[in-house]
Protein backbone atom coordinates (compact mmCIF):
# COMPACT_ATOMS: atom_id res chain seq x y z
CA UNK A 1 0.00 0.00 0.00
CA UNK A 2 1.37 3.38 -0.96
CA UNK A 3 0.57 6.62 0.78
CA UNK A 4 0.39 9.68 -1.40
CA UNK A 5 -0.66 13.27 -1.21
CA UNK A 6 -4.22 13.93 -2.25
CA UNK A 7 -4.39 16.34 -5.16
CA UNK A 8 -7.52 18.47 -4.96
CA UNK A 9 -9.17 19.12 -8.31
CA UNK A 10 -9.12 22.77 -9.27
CA UNK A 11 -10.65 24.48 -12.24
CA UNK A 12 -8.89 27.01 -14.43
CA UNK A 13 -11.23 29.85 -13.59
CA UNK A 14 -9.96 33.07 -12.01
CA UNK A 15 -10.12 33.35 -8.25
CA UNK A 16 -12.78 35.60 -6.83
CA UNK A 17 -11.60 38.20 -4.32
CA UNK A 18 -12.09 37.88 -0.57
CA UNK A 19 -15.72 38.48 0.29
CA UNK A 20 -16.30 41.84 1.90
CA UNK A 21 -19.78 42.99 0.90
CA UNK A 22 -22.74 43.43 3.22
CA UNK A 23 -25.42 40.75 3.09
CA UNK A 24 -28.60 41.34 1.14
CA UNK A 25 -31.81 41.78 3.10
CA UNK A 26 -33.76 38.56 3.33
CA UNK A 27 -36.86 37.20 4.91
CA UNK A 28 -37.36 34.22 7.18
CA UNK A 29 -39.08 32.50 4.29
CA UNK A 30 -40.98 29.25 4.07
CA UNK A 31 -40.19 26.20 2.01
CA UNK A 32 -43.83 26.13 0.94
CA UNK A 33 -43.47 29.33 -1.04
CA UNK A 34 -41.72 29.54 -4.38
CA UNK A 35 -41.31 31.72 -7.39
CA UNK A 36 -42.56 30.68 -10.79
CA UNK A 37 -39.54 28.82 -12.20
CA UNK A 38 -40.56 29.79 -15.74
CA UNK A 39 -39.71 33.46 -15.28
CA UNK A 40 -36.50 35.10 -14.08
CA UNK A 41 -36.86 36.91 -10.78
CA UNK A 42 -37.42 40.63 -11.10
CA UNK A 43 -35.48 43.42 -9.48
CA UNK A 44 -37.18 44.17 -6.18
CA UNK A 45 -38.43 40.62 -5.61
CA UNK A 46 -37.88 39.67 -1.95
CA UNK A 47 -35.02 37.30 -1.23
CA UNK A 48 -36.45 34.18 0.34
CA UNK A 49 -34.57 31.95 2.75
CA UNK A 50 -35.85 28.49 1.89
CA UNK A 51 -33.71 26.51 4.35
CA UNK A 52 -31.23 27.08 7.14
CA UNK A 53 -28.47 25.01 8.66
CA UNK A 54 -29.82 23.18 11.70
CA UNK A 55 -26.85 24.14 13.89
CA UNK A 56 -25.44 27.49 12.78
CA UNK A 57 -28.82 28.71 11.42
CA UNK A 58 -26.98 30.17 8.42
CA UNK A 59 -29.11 30.04 5.25
CA UNK A 60 -28.41 27.02 3.05
CA UNK A 61 -30.85 27.77 0.21
CA UNK A 62 -32.01 31.20 -0.97
CA UNK A 63 -34.15 32.44 -3.87
CA UNK A 64 -34.77 35.82 -5.45
CA UNK A 65 -33.12 38.27 -7.83
CA UNK A 66 -29.54 37.75 -6.72
CA UNK A 67 -27.64 39.56 -9.46
CA UNK A 68 -25.91 38.84 -12.73
CA UNK A 69 -24.61 35.33 -13.30
CA UNK A 70 -20.83 34.94 -12.93
CA UNK A 71 -20.37 38.55 -11.92
CA UNK A 72 -17.83 38.56 -9.09
CA UNK A 73 -19.77 41.10 -7.05
CA UNK A 74 -22.97 39.05 -7.37
CA UNK A 75 -21.25 35.85 -6.27
CA UNK A 76 -19.73 37.73 -3.33
CA UNK A 77 -23.17 38.98 -2.33
CA UNK A 78 -24.70 35.51 -2.65
CA UNK A 79 -21.93 33.95 -0.56
CA UNK A 80 -22.29 36.70 2.03
CA UNK A 81 -26.01 36.07 2.24
CA UNK A 82 -25.24 32.41 2.96
CA UNK A 83 -22.99 33.53 5.80
CA UNK A 84 -19.61 33.15 4.06
CA UNK A 85 -17.98 36.57 4.32
CA UNK A 86 -14.41 35.49 5.03
CA UNK A 87 -14.05 32.92 2.26
CA UNK A 88 -13.20 33.02 -1.38
CA UNK A 89 -14.61 30.77 -4.09
CA UNK A 90 -13.33 29.17 -7.27
CA UNK A 91 -15.67 28.16 -10.08
CA UNK A 92 -15.21 24.39 -10.37
CA UNK A 93 -17.87 23.13 -12.78
CA UNK A 94 -21.09 24.02 -14.54
CA UNK A 95 -24.23 22.16 -15.60
CA UNK A 96 -26.70 23.46 -18.18
CA UNK A 97 -30.21 22.09 -18.50
CA UNK A 98 -32.20 25.14 -19.60
CA UNK A 99 -30.88 26.91 -16.53
CA UNK A 100 -27.21 27.19 -15.57
CA UNK A 101 -25.89 25.69 -12.32
CA UNK A 102 -22.39 26.90 -11.43
CA UNK A 103 -20.60 25.03 -8.66
CA UNK A 104 -17.95 26.92 -6.65
CA UNK A 105 -15.39 25.50 -4.22
CA UNK A 106 -14.87 27.29 -0.90
CA UNK A 107 -11.49 28.34 0.51
CA UNK A 108 -10.60 29.69 3.96
CA UNK A 109 -7.14 31.03 4.75
CA UNK A 110 -6.07 29.89 1.25
CA UNK A 111 -7.01 26.27 2.09
CA UNK A 112 -9.81 24.29 0.49
CA UNK A 113 -12.86 23.62 2.68
CA UNK A 114 -13.75 19.98 2.06
CA UNK A 115 -17.50 19.81 1.46
CA UNK A 116 -17.75 23.60 1.29
CA UNK A 117 -19.52 24.30 -1.98
CA UNK A 118 -21.67 27.11 -3.30
CA UNK A 119 -24.06 26.29 -6.14
CA UNK A 120 -25.39 29.30 -8.04
CA UNK A 121 -28.46 28.83 -10.25
CA UNK A 122 -29.19 31.28 -13.06
CA UNK A 123 -31.54 31.69 -15.99
CA UNK A 124 -31.21 34.20 -18.81
CA UNK A 125 -28.16 35.64 -17.09
CA UNK A 126 -29.95 36.30 -13.77
CA UNK A 127 -29.16 34.39 -10.57
CA UNK A 128 -32.48 33.12 -9.20
CA UNK A 129 -31.27 30.80 -6.41
CA UNK A 130 -28.19 29.60 -4.57
CA UNK A 131 -27.40 26.91 -2.06
CA UNK A 132 -24.52 25.44 -0.10
CA UNK A 133 -23.68 23.26 2.89
CA UNK A 134 -21.92 24.70 5.91
CA UNK A 135 -20.63 27.83 4.20
CA UNK A 136 -21.03 30.10 7.21
CA UNK A 137 -18.09 31.80 8.89
CA UNK A 138 -17.40 29.09 11.44
CA UNK A 139 -14.35 29.42 13.72
CA UNK A 140 -11.27 28.01 11.96
CA UNK A 141 -7.80 27.44 13.43
CA UNK A 142 -4.88 29.12 11.73
CA UNK A 143 -1.87 27.10 10.62
CA UNK A 144 0.00 28.35 13.68
CA UNK A 145 -2.17 25.95 15.69
CA UNK A 146 -0.76 22.86 13.96
CA UNK A 147 0.59 20.42 16.54
CA UNK A 148 0.72 17.25 14.42
CA UNK A 149 3.48 16.92 11.85
CA UNK A 150 2.96 15.35 8.44
CA UNK A 151 4.86 12.14 9.39
CA UNK A 152 2.80 11.81 12.57
CA UNK A 153 -0.39 12.28 10.55
CA UNK A 154 0.69 9.53 8.13
CA UNK A 155 1.38 7.19 11.04
CA UNK A 156 -2.07 7.93 12.47
CA UNK A 157 -3.68 7.33 9.08
CA UNK A 158 -2.11 3.94 8.44
CA UNK A 159 -2.74 2.77 12.01
CA UNK A 160 -6.41 2.16 11.17
CA UNK A 161 -5.51 -0.54 8.62
CA UNK A 162 -4.41 -4.10 9.14
CA UNK A 163 -0.61 -4.35 8.69
CA UNK A 164 -0.88 -6.54 5.59
CA UNK A 165 -2.98 -3.91 3.80
CA UNK A 166 -0.27 -1.28 3.40
CA UNK A 167 3.45 -0.64 3.10
CA UNK A 168 4.13 2.84 4.39
CA UNK A 169 6.19 5.05 2.12
CA UNK A 170 7.51 8.55 2.57
CA UNK A 171 4.83 11.05 1.68
CA UNK A 172 3.74 14.60 2.24
CA UNK A 173 0.27 15.64 3.24
CA UNK A 174 -1.95 18.48 2.11
CA UNK A 175 -3.73 20.72 4.59
CA UNK A 176 -7.43 21.48 4.26
CA UNK A 177 -10.41 22.48 6.37
CA UNK A 178 -13.33 20.20 7.19
CA UNK A 179 -16.46 20.99 9.17
CA UNK A 180 -16.42 19.30 12.57
CA UNK A 181 -19.01 16.65 13.42
CA UNK A 182 -20.66 19.04 15.86
CA UNK A 183 -21.21 21.48 12.99
CA UNK A 184 -19.92 24.41 15.04
CA UNK A 185 -16.36 24.83 13.77
CA UNK A 186 -13.90 24.02 11.02
CA UNK A 187 -11.08 21.58 11.69
CA UNK A 188 -7.66 21.95 10.10
CA UNK A 189 -6.81 18.51 8.73
CA UNK A 190 -4.07 16.63 6.95
CA UNK A 191 -5.50 14.82 3.91
CA UNK A 192 -3.70 11.56 3.17
CA UNK A 193 -4.50 9.16 0.33
CA UNK A 194 -3.91 5.55 1.34
CA UNK A 195 -3.85 2.84 -1.33
CA UNK A 196 -3.64 -0.92 -1.04
CA UNK A 197 -5.98 -3.92 -1.12
CA UNK A 198 -8.55 -5.58 1.07
CA UNK A 199 -8.17 -9.25 1.88
CA UNK A 200 -10.61 -10.23 -0.91
CA UNK A 201 -8.59 -8.28 -3.48
CA UNK A 202 -10.78 -5.18 -3.68
CA UNK A 203 -8.49 -2.16 -4.10
CA UNK A 204 -8.27 0.44 -1.35
CA UNK A 205 -8.04 4.10 -2.33
CA UNK A 206 -9.07 6.02 0.78
CA UNK A 207 -8.70 9.64 1.78
CA UNK A 208 -7.95 9.73 5.51
CA UNK A 209 -8.39 13.03 7.34
CA UNK A 210 -6.22 13.55 10.41
CA UNK A 211 -6.82 16.53 12.72
CA UNK A 212 -3.68 18.66 12.48
CA UNK A 213 -4.23 19.99 16.01
CA UNK A 214 -5.26 16.89 17.99
CA UNK A 215 -4.03 14.02 15.79
CA UNK A 216 -7.38 12.23 15.86
CA UNK A 217 -8.87 10.54 12.79
CA UNK A 218 -11.62 12.82 11.48
CA UNK A 219 -12.82 10.62 8.63
CA UNK A 220 -11.90 7.83 6.26
CA UNK A 221 -13.42 8.40 2.83
CA UNK A 222 -13.32 5.52 0.32
CA UNK A 223 -13.07 6.44 -3.35
CA UNK A 224 -13.56 2.86 -4.54
CA UNK A 225 -17.34 2.46 -4.63
CA UNK A 226 -18.43 -1.17 -4.46
CA UNK A 227 -21.91 -2.58 -5.18
CA UNK A 228 -21.96 -5.03 -4.57
CA UNK A 229 -18.57 5.16 -26.62
CA UNK A 230 -18.06 1.23 -24.76
CA UNK A 231 -14.79 -0.57 -24.17
CA UNK A 232 -14.52 -4.07 -22.68
CA UNK A 233 -11.41 -5.66 -21.18
CA UNK A 234 -10.77 -9.24 -20.09
CA UNK A 235 -8.62 -9.59 -16.97
CA UNK A 236 -8.46 -13.38 -17.31
CA UNK A 237 -8.80 -13.72 -13.53
CA UNK A 238 -5.91 -11.35 -12.87
CA UNK A 239 -6.12 -7.98 -11.12
CA UNK A 240 -3.88 -5.58 -13.09
CA UNK A 241 -6.31 -3.14 -14.70
CA UNK A 242 -7.63 -2.74 -17.27
CA UNK A 243 -6.61 -6.02 -18.97
CA UNK A 244 -6.61 -6.88 -22.66
CA UNK A 245 -9.09 -4.98 -24.82
CA UNK A 246 -11.56 -7.52 -26.25
CA UNK A 247 -14.45 -5.46 -27.64
CA UNK A 248 -14.96 -1.79 -28.46
CA UNK A 249 -17.89 0.22 -29.74
CA UNK A 250 -19.33 -1.18 -32.96
CA UNK A 251 -17.39 -4.44 -33.00
CA UNK A 252 -19.07 -7.80 -33.46
CA UNK A 253 -19.73 -10.02 -30.42
CA UNK A 254 -16.89 -12.14 -29.09
CA UNK A 255 -16.97 -15.78 -28.05
CA UNK A 256 -17.21 -14.71 -24.38
CA UNK A 257 -20.86 -14.36 -23.36
CA UNK A 258 -19.95 -12.32 -20.26
CA UNK A 259 -18.17 -9.73 -22.41
CA UNK A 260 -21.12 -9.53 -24.78
CA UNK A 261 -23.71 -9.31 -22.01
CA UNK A 262 -21.85 -6.52 -20.22
CA UNK A 263 -21.41 -4.69 -23.52
CA UNK A 264 -25.19 -4.74 -23.88
CA UNK A 265 -25.68 -3.68 -20.24
CA UNK A 266 -23.45 -0.64 -20.84
CA UNK A 267 -25.50 0.21 -23.92
CA UNK A 268 -28.80 -0.01 -22.06
CA UNK A 269 -27.46 2.19 -19.25
CA UNK A 270 -26.24 4.79 -21.74
CA UNK A 271 -29.58 4.73 -23.58
CA UNK A 272 -31.58 5.10 -20.36
CA UNK A 273 -29.59 8.15 -19.20
CA UNK A 274 -29.82 9.65 -22.68
CA UNK A 275 -33.56 9.11 -23.19
CA UNK A 276 -34.77 9.77 -19.65
CA UNK A 277 -32.46 12.64 -18.67
CA UNK A 278 -30.81 13.85 -21.87
CA UNK A 279 -27.41 12.88 -20.44
CA UNK A 280 -24.63 11.94 -22.86
CA UNK A 281 -22.63 9.37 -20.86
CA UNK A 282 -21.13 9.81 -17.38
CA UNK A 283 -19.61 13.22 -18.06
CA UNK A 284 -22.49 14.42 -20.27
CA UNK A 285 -19.92 14.77 -23.05
CA UNK A 286 -19.88 11.31 -24.60
CA UNK A 287 -17.17 9.89 -22.32
CA UNK A 288 -16.09 6.31 -22.90
CA UNK A 289 -17.72 3.59 -20.78
CA UNK A 290 -15.00 1.14 -19.74
CA UNK A 291 -15.50 -2.28 -18.12
CA UNK A 292 -13.07 -4.98 -17.07
CA UNK A 293 -14.58 -8.44 -16.53
CA UNK A 294 -13.23 -11.67 -14.98
CA UNK A 295 -11.49 -9.81 -12.14
CA UNK A 296 -9.47 -12.09 -9.82
CA UNK A 297 -10.79 -15.56 -8.95
CA UNK A 298 -14.26 -16.17 -7.47
CA UNK A 299 -14.44 -12.45 -6.67
CA UNK A 300 -17.83 -11.62 -5.11
CA UNK A 301 -18.08 -7.95 -5.96
CA UNK A 302 -18.09 -5.21 -8.56
CA UNK A 303 -16.69 -1.72 -8.15
CA UNK A 304 -16.21 1.70 -9.71
CA UNK A 305 -12.65 3.01 -9.27
CA UNK A 306 -13.20 6.55 -10.53
CA UNK A 307 -12.41 5.67 -14.13
CA UNK A 308 -14.08 2.37 -14.99
CA UNK A 309 -16.22 -0.55 -13.86
CA UNK A 310 -14.67 -3.80 -12.62
CA UNK A 311 -16.58 -7.07 -12.19
CA UNK A 312 -15.83 -10.36 -10.49
CA UNK A 313 -17.12 -13.72 -11.68
CA UNK A 314 -18.58 -14.55 -8.27
CA UNK A 315 -18.07 -17.85 -6.50
CA UNK A 316 -21.37 -19.35 -7.67
CA UNK A 317 -22.78 -19.35 -4.12
CA UNK A 318 -22.93 -15.74 -2.90
CA UNK A 319 -22.92 -14.30 -6.42
CA UNK A 320 -22.91 -15.44 -9.98
CA UNK A 321 -21.05 -13.29 -12.52
CA UNK A 322 -21.78 -9.66 -11.58
CA UNK A 323 -21.07 -8.35 -15.10
CA UNK A 324 -24.32 -9.96 -16.25
CA UNK A 325 -26.51 -7.75 -14.04
CA UNK A 326 -28.07 -4.63 -15.51
CA UNK A 327 -28.79 -2.87 -12.22
CA UNK A 328 -25.29 -3.64 -10.91
CA UNK A 329 -23.79 -2.15 -14.09
CA UNK A 330 -26.01 0.94 -13.88
CA UNK A 331 -25.27 1.21 -10.14
CA UNK A 332 -21.53 1.42 -10.80
CA UNK A 333 -21.94 3.85 -13.71
CA UNK A 334 -24.10 6.08 -11.53
CA UNK A 335 -21.19 6.43 -9.11
CA UNK A 336 -19.46 7.99 -12.11
CA UNK A 337 -22.35 10.38 -12.74
CA UNK A 338 -22.37 11.39 -9.07
CA UNK A 339 -18.60 11.96 -9.07
CA UNK A 340 -18.99 14.26 -12.09
CA UNK A 341 -21.79 16.29 -10.48
CA UNK A 342 -22.59 16.49 -6.75
CA UNK A 343 -19.53 14.37 -5.85
CA UNK A 344 -21.24 13.25 -2.64
CA UNK A 345 -18.54 12.36 -0.10
CA UNK A 346 -18.56 8.60 0.44
CA UNK A 347 -18.96 8.64 4.21
CA UNK A 348 -21.58 9.74 6.73
CA UNK A 349 -24.98 10.91 5.52
CA UNK A 350 -23.63 12.09 2.15
CA UNK A 351 -22.17 8.61 1.66
CA UNK A 352 -25.56 7.02 2.28
CA UNK A 353 -27.04 9.39 -0.29
CA UNK A 354 -24.24 8.53 -2.74
CA UNK A 355 -25.02 4.82 -2.45
CA UNK A 356 -28.74 5.54 -2.68
CA UNK A 357 -28.27 7.45 -5.94
CA UNK A 358 -26.59 4.37 -7.39
CA UNK A 359 -29.25 1.98 -6.06
CA UNK A 360 -32.05 4.23 -7.29
CA UNK A 361 -30.73 4.87 -10.79
CA UNK A 362 -29.50 1.32 -11.13
CA UNK A 363 -33.10 0.25 -10.71
CA UNK A 364 -34.47 3.07 -12.86
CA UNK A 365 -32.23 1.75 -15.65
CA UNK A 366 -33.53 -1.77 -14.98
CA UNK A 367 -37.09 -0.41 -15.32
CA UNK A 368 -36.07 1.20 -18.62
CA UNK A 369 -34.43 -2.02 -19.85
CA UNK A 370 -37.59 -3.99 -19.06
CA UNK A 371 -39.54 -1.86 -21.52
CA UNK A 372 -40.51 0.74 -18.92
CA UNK A 373 -42.47 -1.79 -16.93
CA UNK A 374 -42.53 -1.69 -13.12
CA UNK A 375 -42.35 -5.13 -11.50
CA UNK A 376 -41.33 -6.58 -8.15
CA UNK A 377 -37.75 -6.81 -9.48
CA UNK A 378 -37.71 -3.05 -10.11
CA UNK A 379 -37.23 -2.55 -6.36
CA UNK A 380 -34.57 -5.24 -5.85
CA UNK A 381 -30.82 -4.69 -6.15
CA UNK A 382 -28.75 -7.44 -7.78
CA UNK A 383 -31.53 -10.01 -7.63
CA UNK A 384 -30.33 -11.69 -10.85
CA UNK A 385 -26.83 -12.44 -9.54
CA UNK A 386 -27.20 -12.64 -5.73
CA UNK A 387 -27.31 -16.14 -4.15
CA UNK A 388 -28.16 -17.87 -7.45
CA UNK A 389 -29.48 -20.97 -5.69
CA UNK A 390 -32.07 -18.94 -3.73
CA UNK A 391 -34.98 -17.67 -5.82
CA UNK A 392 -36.57 -14.29 -5.22
CA UNK A 393 -34.05 -12.71 -2.87
CA UNK A 394 -31.79 -9.72 -3.46
CA UNK A 395 -28.83 -7.81 -2.09
CA UNK A 396 -31.04 -4.83 -1.09
CA UNK A 397 -34.71 -3.84 -1.37
CA UNK A 398 -35.78 -0.27 -2.15
CA UNK A 399 -39.41 -0.87 -1.17
CA UNK A 400 -38.55 -2.50 2.19
CA UNK A 401 -34.88 -1.80 3.02
CA UNK A 402 -34.94 -3.58 6.40
CA UNK A 403 -35.86 -6.83 4.66
CA UNK A 404 -32.13 -7.54 4.25
CA UNK A 405 -31.83 -7.30 8.08
CA UNK A 406 -29.09 -4.66 7.79
CA UNK A 407 -30.33 -1.59 5.92
CA UNK A 408 -32.01 1.37 7.63
CA UNK A 409 -35.49 2.52 6.67
CA UNK A 410 -36.01 5.30 9.25
CA UNK A 411 -33.76 8.31 9.76
CA UNK A 412 -34.03 8.45 13.60
CA UNK A 413 -32.28 5.04 13.60
CA UNK A 414 -29.26 6.55 11.84
CA UNK A 415 -26.02 7.07 13.76
CA UNK A 416 -22.54 8.11 12.74
CA UNK A 417 -20.52 5.23 11.40
CA UNK A 418 -23.36 3.27 9.78
CA UNK A 419 -22.07 1.67 6.57
CA UNK A 420 -23.17 3.70 3.54
CA UNK A 421 -24.64 0.62 1.87
CA UNK A 422 -27.08 0.33 4.78
CA UNK A 423 -27.87 4.00 5.44
CA UNK A 424 -28.77 4.23 1.73
CA UNK A 425 -32.04 2.52 2.64
CA UNK A 426 -33.44 5.79 4.03
CA UNK A 427 -33.32 7.58 0.65
CA UNK A 428 -34.11 4.36 -1.24
CA UNK A 429 -37.41 4.02 0.61
CA UNK A 430 -38.21 7.72 0.16
CA UNK A 431 -37.74 7.27 -3.59
CA UNK A 432 -39.92 4.15 -3.68
CA UNK A 433 -42.75 5.88 -1.78
CA UNK A 434 -42.51 8.94 -4.03
CA UNK A 435 -42.73 6.67 -7.07
CA UNK A 436 -45.42 4.24 -5.99
CA UNK A 437 -47.12 5.85 -3.03
CA UNK A 438 -48.16 4.26 0.24
CA UNK A 439 -46.92 4.30 3.83
CA UNK A 440 -43.85 3.08 5.65
CA UNK A 441 -43.71 -0.72 5.11
CA UNK A 442 -43.07 -1.37 8.82
CA UNK A 443 -45.36 1.30 10.21
CA UNK A 444 -42.63 3.51 11.68
CA UNK A 445 -44.61 6.58 10.59
CA UNK A 446 -48.21 7.06 9.54
CA UNK A 447 -47.49 9.55 6.72
CA UNK A 448 -49.33 8.59 3.55
CA UNK A 449 -47.56 9.39 0.28
CA UNK A 450 -49.31 9.82 -3.06
CA UNK A 451 -47.09 8.31 -5.76
CA UNK A 452 -46.10 10.37 -8.80
CA UNK A 453 -44.66 7.52 -10.88
CA UNK A 454 -41.12 6.23 -11.25
CA UNK A 455 -40.09 8.53 -14.11
CA UNK A 456 -41.27 11.72 -12.42
CA UNK A 457 -39.61 10.64 -9.18
CA UNK A 458 -36.41 9.87 -11.08
CA UNK A 459 -36.41 13.34 -12.65
CA UNK A 460 -36.61 14.89 -9.17
CA UNK A 461 -33.70 12.89 -7.77
CA UNK A 462 -31.63 13.29 -10.94
CA UNK A 463 -32.04 17.08 -10.97
CA UNK A 464 -31.25 17.33 -7.28
CA UNK A 465 -28.14 15.15 -7.56
CA UNK A 466 -26.75 16.83 -10.67
CA UNK A 467 -27.61 20.49 -10.05
CA UNK A 468 -28.26 21.11 -6.33
CA UNK A 469 -26.65 18.54 -4.04
CA UNK A 470 -23.16 19.34 -2.79
CA UNK A 471 -20.51 16.90 -1.60
CA UNK A 472 -21.61 17.19 2.04
CA UNK A 473 -25.39 17.05 1.56
CA UNK A 474 -27.26 15.59 4.53
CA UNK A 475 -30.57 13.72 4.52
CA UNK A 476 -32.33 16.85 5.80
CA UNK A 477 -30.91 18.94 2.98
CA UNK A 478 -31.77 16.21 0.49
CA UNK A 479 -35.40 16.59 1.55
CA UNK A 480 -35.39 20.36 1.01
CA UNK A 481 -33.44 20.21 -2.21
CA UNK A 482 -35.50 17.46 -3.84
CA UNK A 483 -38.55 19.62 -3.09
CA UNK A 484 -36.82 22.54 -4.81
CA UNK A 485 -35.93 20.28 -7.74
CA UNK A 486 -39.61 19.35 -8.12
CA UNK A 487 -40.57 23.04 -8.10
CA UNK A 488 -37.95 23.85 -10.72
CA UNK A 489 -39.28 21.02 -12.87
CA UNK A 490 -42.67 22.72 -12.80
CA UNK A 491 -44.38 19.98 -10.80
CA UNK A 492 -47.77 20.71 -9.25
CA UNK A 493 -48.19 21.67 -5.60
CA UNK A 494 -49.58 18.19 -4.91
CA UNK A 495 -46.53 16.57 -6.48
CA UNK A 496 -44.16 18.76 -4.44
CA UNK A 497 -46.13 17.73 -1.36
CA UNK A 498 -45.53 14.09 -2.32
CA UNK A 499 -41.78 14.76 -2.36
CA UNK A 500 -42.01 16.28 1.12
CA UNK A 501 -44.18 13.45 2.43
CA UNK A 502 -41.87 10.76 1.05
CA UNK A 503 -39.08 12.07 3.27
CA UNK A 504 -41.39 12.60 6.25
CA UNK A 505 -42.49 8.97 5.90
CA UNK A 506 -38.90 7.82 6.50
CA UNK A 507 -38.42 10.18 9.44
CA UNK A 508 -36.54 12.99 7.71
CA UNK A 509 -37.84 16.44 8.70
CA UNK A 510 -41.02 17.57 10.40
CA UNK A 511 -44.37 18.86 9.16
Amino acid sequence: MKITVRSHRRATFALLPILACAPLACSGGSDAAGQDPARPPAVGDPVEVVARDGISLAPTYIKGNLGTARAAAAVESVASLLGARTSRFELASSVRDGAVHDRYTQFRNARIVLGGELVVHSRNGVIYAANGDGLGDLPAPAEAAIAISAPAAISAAVSIYAPEQYAAAGAKTELAYRRAANGKELLLVHTITVTGAQTDGTPIVDTVLVDAVSGSIVDRIPTIHTARNRELHDLKNKTSLPGATVRIEGQEPTSDSVVNTNYDRLGTTYDAYKELFGRDSLDDAGGKLISSVHYSTNYNNAYWNGRQMVYGDGDGRTFSNLANSLDVTAHELTHGVTSKTSNLTYSGESGGLNEAMSDIFGNVVEYYGAGKVVSDDTWKVGEDVYTPSTAGDALRYLNDPAKDKRSLDYYPDYSSGVDVHYSSGIANLAFYLLSQGGTHPRGKTDVKVTGIGIEKAAQVFYRANTTIFTSSTSFANAKTWTEQAAKELGYTDDEVTSVRNAWLAVGVGTE
